[in-house]
């Protein structure tokens, strides 16, 4: 809430209450008036008061004006009024020179004005002021609840507190990733914010942080939705954020906390959806899985992606950071503390992806895959279930870059997983784990030795490479079981 100035007490009281001779009325505010004739009334003052005196017991001299005058400015007195008439007929110069000094207004009341006035002026424009605050509160608190109905609820939002404030207004994600600004121009200032929101995921999903920020202060306040955070509202001003402010920015984050209810509904249902394909992929029924997608409205499925699977304690969390790296992922169904996803073939760096999920669950371990044909998702996803669960915790494991030869071995390895003929992916991992003998491999695969033999005649040449080179089987092999395929 604004108090009166000392300058605007002044204005409003002509004839009453003006500075004495050689001083300037401030813009200092003035959180009371009170009346004392005490030498020294300190321990009645709380700091900003305007003290009115008649001066019945005033020193007479220039030390001890110097000493009551010091004792009122130690106690942040706002300034000092001397009532003339009854006890003084004029405000004496020990006790002027000595204001000066301290640099504290004094302020004269002539004769025929009460100290009465003084107060009852003073309380009726704290009345005023109260009253203001209190409707301009009610008419920001109303513009957040017109924002929220708009098309643009989380955009409109900030604008209006952002207006209601007088200061820049962020959204930020659960990481501290920047969603929206306004006004726009202050995208910077918000990036700036980042590294708090670290401390406050530490320090617990109700905990909010002022510090400042360049030339701001910032205020950021957790948006929480039942037992996590969805995100934080940050505030910057020149200075910080007064209690009405404080107020708005909560009413602000409330909104915002039923709009990421209202958004998590939407993403559960499309979510649903997006199971429902990758189960079918899983199943092996891939053309039912690109009609279904085509159906509802989802991206269209590539020739080939990616297949990411995570071990977390917190798996509602870890998702959303998932989608935060990648939005164009596809989850599948979960089995427990085990996430997997489908990922485009072309994906953002995955260190982001480790930062993001590190920042959830320290504890996380998460397996990325080399290109996979949808035919052999199934076959990763299981053999990466068994890969995360053998890391040690808070490891991300991601492909390594490929030569052009390991390129070319690798096309050829996804031609012999693709082969629907027979299961040739079968054979040549049997092959491999039996170091090329042949009766052992038939046994594994039920086979005849002379089909076995046919078989690597077949992988052979689509694999475009001999299995007779120990380079060639040894490159095939960690390759089959990075990817879970072996």
């Amino acid at each position: 809430m604004s108090l009166p100035t000392v300058a605007e007490l002044c204005a409003s009281l002509p004839g009453a209450l003006a500075p004495a001779e050689g001083f300037t009325a401030p813009d200092l505010e003035v959180s009371a008036v009170h009346v004392s004739e005490l030498t020294d009334p300190t321990d009645y003052l709380s700091g900003g008061e305007l003290l009115l005196t008649t001066g019945l017991s005033l020193p007479d001299n220039e030390i001890g004006c110097v000493r009551y005058v010091s004792r009122l400015s130690s106690a942040g007195l706002s300034a000092l009024g001397v009532g003339l008439g009854p006890s003084l007929s004029a405000i004496p110069d020990a006790l002027a020179a000595a204001c000066a000094k301290h640099d504290l207004c004094l302020l004269a009341v002539p004769p025929a004005a009460a100290f009465l006035t003084i107060s009852k002026a003073y309380w009726a424009s704290r009345s005023r002021s109260t009253e203001r605050e209190l409707t301009d509160a009610i008419t920001a608190h109303r513009s957040l609840v017109d924002a929220m109905v708009s098309r643009d609820p989380v955009g409109a939002t900030l604008k209006a507190l952002s207006r209601a404030t007088g200061a820049w207004v962020a959204r930020l994600d659960p990481v501290g990733a920047v969603e929206h600004v306004f006004p726009s121009g202050r995208v910077a200032d918000a990036l700036g914010v980042a590294d708090q929101i670290s401390a406050l995921r530490v320090s617990g999903m109700h905990s909010s942080a002022t510090f400042p920020s360049g030339d701001d202060v910032v205020a950021v306040f957790p948006l929480p939705l039942e037992d996590r955070v969805v995100g934080y509202i940050a505030i910057g001003s020149a200075t910080p954020l007064g209690p009405t402010a404080r107020r708005l920015a909560l009413t602000a984050g409330a909104l915002l906390s039923l709009d990421s209810v209202q958004r998590q509904r939407a993403d559960a249902a499309e979510q649903s959806q997006r199971q429902a394909v990758t189960a079918l992929i899983d199943m092996g029924f891939v053309e039912p899985a690109r009609r279904l997608a085509a159906r509802v409205g989802l991206p269209a499925l590539g020739d080939s992606s990616r297949v990411l699977v995570v071990r977390t304690a917190r798996p509602a969390d870890t998702t959303e950071a998932v989608h935060i790296w990648m939005p164009a992922t596809m989850p599948g169904p979960s089995d427990g503390e085990r996430l997997w996803f489908l990922i485009p073939e072309t994906h953002p760096p995955v260190d982001r992806l480790s930062a993001l999920l590190l920042a959830v669950d320290p504890r996380t371990t998460a397996v990325l895959s080399d290109i996979v044909a949808p035919s052999s998702i199934h076959q990763v996803r299981v053999g990466l279930f068994d890969r995360v669960a053998s890391l040690p915790d808070g490891m991300v494991e991601s492909p390594r870059e490929h030569s052009s030869d390991e390129a070319s071995l690798r096309d050829g390895i996804h031609r012999v997983l693709d082969y629907r003929r027979v299961d040739l992916g079968e054979t040549l991992v049997a092959y491999l784990r039996n170091r090329g003998q042949w009766d052992a491999t038939s046994r594994d695969v039920g086979v005849h030795r002379n089909t076995v033999r046919h078989r690597l005649g077949t992988i052979r040449r689509l694999l475009g490479a001999d299995l007779e080179d120990p380079d060639i089987t040894a490159r095939t092999w960690l390759y089959l079981r990075e990817n879970g395929l072996a």
